[in-house]
């Protein structure tokens, strides 16, 4: 009798808690979803004849070295390197003041092996975003948010390419954080220029890219969408 009434217990409150909800299951459903707030957004629904998002446009190129392919399938933007580099670009009409927040979601399928964006011979990323600003005709400034492969996790650094672009990184995942997981970031843009640069920025340009010229490899890396919110939200 006493076994009995163990087991109808037990049935008891299996049956209460497949009525609760699993907020584990639902954490990156709900982040997935764009902010009603947002005042740009992109969900790459649309392509262009070549598969790259519509309204975007390829830049990044470097003499000798392949271009990164950066195409829409299935409304996210897939980044393919093939030992390459580059990316694609637009600018967003954002008022940073009132919608200082950039939120994203991606994921890394493919990494660079041994890949570090502290080491110049091993500086390569599956897939980074490029806030960037113009500084006079010749000159240009950018903060990169670059999922990395070794590069610890918060390691923030400086480089300067073909002596007009300088470019500011900050290390937001790596290898760490998994491969085929879909992550949703938030960062103030708006605090870290003003932080890293001095400047509020009134006009500026997105871009995504991807790396792997360095370590002569294949990598892979989606973006679901890209989205500026207000700060708070």
């Amino acid at each position: 009798m006493e076994n009995r009434v163990i087991k109808l217990r037990n049935i008891f409150i299996l049956a209460i808690f497949s009525l609760l909800p699993y907020p584990a299951a639902l954490t990156d459903d709900a982040a997935a979803k764009l902010s009603a707030n947002s005042s740009w957004s992109e969900n790459f629904d649309h392509a262009q004849r070549s598969g790259m998002p519509a309204k975007w446009s390829k830049e990044g190129a470097k003499l000798g070295v392949p271009m990164t392919v950066c195409k829409v399938k299935d409304s996210v933007v897939q980044v393919l390197c093939s030992k390459s580099t580059g990316g694609i670009a637009i600018a967003p009409k954002v008022d940073l003041k009132k919608t200082p927040v950039m939120r994203w979601r991606w994921r890394v399928k493919q990494y660079p092996p041994e890949a570090d964006g502290r080491n110049p011979a091993k500086d390569d990323q599956p897939v980074a975003i490029y806030i960037g600003i113009n500084n006079g005709m010749l000159k240009k400034q950018s903060i990169a948010y670059r999922w990395e492969t070794l590069t610890p996790i918060g390691v923030e650094g400086g480089t300067t390419y073909a002596k007009i672009l300088s470019v500011h990184y900050i290390v937001m995942r790596n290898v760490s954080s998994g491969t085929g997981e879909w992550i949703t970031e938030k960062r103030n843009i708006l605090k870290d220029f003003q932080r890293v640069y001095g400047k509020t920025p009134d006009k500026f340009a997105i871009s995504i890219n991807g790396n792997s010229q360095y370590t002569r490899s294949n990598t892979v890396a989606e973006i679901d969408f890209i989205e500026f919110i207000p700060e708070g939200e």
